[in-house]
């Protein structure tokens, strides 16, 4: 076998904690989204905190995600 294919690294504690909560902030952005685009098109006012919500968790859980795939091509790179 070639020394380029390693087994896969394990990935550690922090960061899988890292990566649950940038997915949990984008399911959770989403869903704001999602009940303020209802709410909108049923004539109803919704509470402007899901449009907060949305606004701040779905972009800052695309920048953790990202970091995520960075700190994955680094680790790839150093085998």
């Amino acid at each position: 076998m070639s020394p380029l294919y390693s087994a896969p690294q394990t990935v550690g504690r922090g960061w899988q904690i890292f990566n649950y909560t940038a997915m949990a902030m984008a399911l959770i952005a989403l869903v704001a989204l999602i009940v303020v685009l209802i709410s909108k098109w049923a004539g109803g006012t919704p509470w402007p905190g899901f449009n907060w919500i949305s606004m701040i968790a779905l972009p800052l859980a695309f920048l953790m995600m990202g970091a995520s795939v960075m700190r994955s091509v680094s680790v790839r790179r150093r085998l």
